[in-house]
């Protein structure tokens, strides 16, 4: 008898373990694969833009970096709602990565903040999204603004286009109105054979100003390479009333060959917000 009940009372007692053992893991929590969204800011002065460019700082780059110390065993790969240039900033350009961890939302924000080498990019806000979640491919608009200063002054010179030239802000307000629907923007971005669709659908085009600076302001559904400084340089160079007019601006828009290039400085560029459903 004695002999029987100690050849049961092994397995019984492994049971016990495993049951005591499964239901501490599950207090405790278990990693798992998250997708999560992250919201940025940050001032491209000294910043080659958001890729990830060889022995040079970007955006991409340095947060991958300070994740890469936080998750030193994991496959690091930040994908951005779209690339930003070299000098170009950012209010709100959004992100996002899968990570297989446990860590609260207030943890993992302090976290990548906190492995960040220098003060000009900052991580403001993160969420856990569904899996299917895409910063690039879920977004449906993106909104830029472009600073100019009719006064030069050296605050601010890192953040805005001083022009010099008198300019004539009804021309620009006409020009901004013939950017708006779909148009084939080839002639106003940067030469990529690699991309075949060069149409883009503006959904808000407007100049503002206020005291001695003025704003552009555009909405679109995609983006092509300096298509918005190419708009905003063409822009100013057609209000100057100099020889390149509005109907040349007319016929760029509508994807006819260019004869000159005008292209704004990146510094007063902002990515200011990111749309989606």
């Amino acid at each position: 008898m004695p002999r029987f009940f100690y050849l049961v009372s092994i397995p019984l007692f492994y049971f016990d373990i495993k049951f005591f053992k499964l239901c501490f893991l599950k207090s405790k929590g278990t990693l798992s694969i998250k997708n999560f969204k992250m919201t940025i800011q940050y001032d491209g002065t000294n910043l080659h833009g958001w890729q990830v460019q060889k022995n040079e700082r970007t955006v991409q780059g340095e947060i991958e970096f300070a994740l890469q110390k936080i998750f030193k065993n994991q496959k690091i790969n930040l994908i951005g709602s779209g690339r930003t240039d070299s000098g170009v900033h950012a209010l709100e350009q959004i992100a996002n990565i899968n990570l297989d961890t446990d860590m609260d939302i207030k943890s993992l924000l302090n976290a990548i903040n906190g492995n960040l080498n220098y003060n000009d990019i900052l991580v403001t806000g993160i969420s856990e999204v569904p899996a299917d979640f895409h910063s690039r491919f879920s977004a449906l608009k993106r909104e830029y603004v472009y600073k100019i200063s009719m006064k030069n002054s050296p605050i601010g010179r890192d953040y805005c286009w001083n022009v010099k030239d008198q300019i004539d802000f009804k021309i620009l307000d006409k020009c901004a109105k013939l950017v708006l629907g779909e148009h084939d923007f080839t002639q106003l971005s940067k030469k990529n054979d690699e991309i075949d669709n060069k149409i883009c659908k503006i959904y808000l085009s407007e100049w503002k100003s206020l005291n001695d600076k003025i704003y552009y302001k555009i909405i679109a559904n995609r983006f092509l390479h300096h298509m918005v400084r190419y708009l905003v340089g063409t822009m100013i160079e057609v209000s100057k009333g100099h020889s390149f007019t509005i109907e040349h601006f007319k016929l760029m828009i509508n994807g006819n060959d260019r004869d000159y290039i005008f292209r704004a400085p990146s510094k007063g560029l902002f990515l200011k917000k990111v749309y989606y459903a």
